[in-house]
């Protein structure tokens, strides 16, 4: 994989008036349709454990659609036990609350390719609730303590920028090329609002993911639009940020996706490697790179264990891999159709 030539995955395009509290979506695409459950063998004792269950966004990079997959988190079985297809757009992220229900971020939807967040029972079984206002393209998303819901956006805060992602027209790659921010930022939703508080964003410029420490500092990837991408850190309470000062990693580089694991580590997917910063910044302590290719998704089971999709770009393929708590190398690896990139995973209960 060429990790100089991954792309910015943004285009410029017609003015689109954005209101703060109320983004300039068309409002939420038609309902998706879910798809027949694949028929999963019965669950091993493992699998049983805390019903956990893990999902997975995925793109088609030559159709531009995508679908949410979702498998049994632990156990033998790993082949999926359903999915849900998303039209139009894609689901660009997925994350889920302590009930394990199942929020969907998706792109490319709305007017100007504007998106939506769906919040969908455990096993993607009914659509709960959809929210709209002050998102533009959202990425990806975390709680905090008391249940504020973070939404991270690649763009949206200047009426000039169109939210395309990922997008191809007619079978070829768009040719629009990146000027100057996009403005990304990250939409605060109060506990049970659907309406956002307040938000982060400078000095944002493309947001890719969100996580919050032990503290509730909030930690969002951040594409640069150049060489080299970053982290940017907003203090608990904070509506501006600074970079993180990470030393001893590639000055080329793209963080696809940012968690923190229980000893409250910054644990970030950079180029083909998952690094790991006890003190969330500097040199990184250590590292995983076994069976790592581009990990634009990353999210921890309850027993520590650490799940990346991988997302080859070139050739348009993916998986999704575990890490038992301590591991080096993954232990089970949860394959996705041919075609299809893995970009962004989550683990959640499946409410029994």
């Amino acid at each position: 994989m060429n990790l100089n030539a991954r792309p910015i995955f943004l285009v410029l395009g017609p003015a689109c008036a954005l209101s703060l509290l109320n983004a300039c979506s068309s409002g939420p695409a038609p309902q998706t349709q879910l798809l027949p459950s694949q028929g999963a063998a019965p669950q091993s004792s493992a699998a049983r454990k805390a019903g956990e269950l893990l999902y997975a966004t995925t793109l088609d990079w030559n159709t531009g659609s995508g679908t949410v997959y979702y498998y049994q988190a632990y156990g033998s079985d790993t082949s999926a036990l359903g999915s849900l297809a998303i039209s139009p757009g894609y689901p660009n992220g997925v994350w889920t609350d302590r009930k394990g229900n199942v929020y969907v971020a998706v792109v490319n939807a709305g007017n100007n390719g504007r998106g939506y967040v769906n919040v969908y029972t455990p096993k993607l079984g009914r659509l709960l609730r959809t929210y709209t206002a002050g998102l533009d393209g959202p990425s990806g998303g975390a709680f905090d303590a008391v249940g504020n819901m973070y939404v991270s956006n690649v763009c949206g805060m200047a009426p000039s920028i169109s939210c395309y992602v990922f997008a191809r027209r007619h079978g070829h790659p768009d040719t629009g090329k990146n000027q100057g921010s996009l403005n990304g930022y990250v939409a605060v939703f109060p506990a049970g609002g659907t309406q956002p508080s307040k938000y982060l964003q400078m000095p944002i410029n493309i947001a890719v993911g969100v996580a919050l420490d032990a503290r509730e500092n909030v930690f969002v990837g951040n594409n640069t639009g150049g060489y080299a991408w970053n982290v940017v850190k907003f203090a608990a309470g904070a509506t501006t940020g600074h970079v993180v000062p990470f030393r001893h990693v590639p000055y080329n580089r793209w963080v696809g996706a940012v968690a923190f694991d229980s000893n409250n580590e910054l644990v970030a997917s950079v180029n083909s490697t998952i690094d790991f910063w006890p003190r969330e910044r500097g040199k990184p302590a250590h590292k995983l790179t076994q069976g790592v290719v581009a990990a634009d998704g990353l999210a921890y089971g309850p027993d520590g264990t650490l799940f990346a999709g991988n997302y080859e770009f070139e050739q348009n393929e993916g998986n999704v891999i575990a890490f038992p708590p301590g591991a080096t190398a993954p232990a089970r690896t949860y394959a996705v159709p041919y075609n299809n990139g893995v970009i962004s995973v989550a683990v959640g209960g499946s409410g029994k």
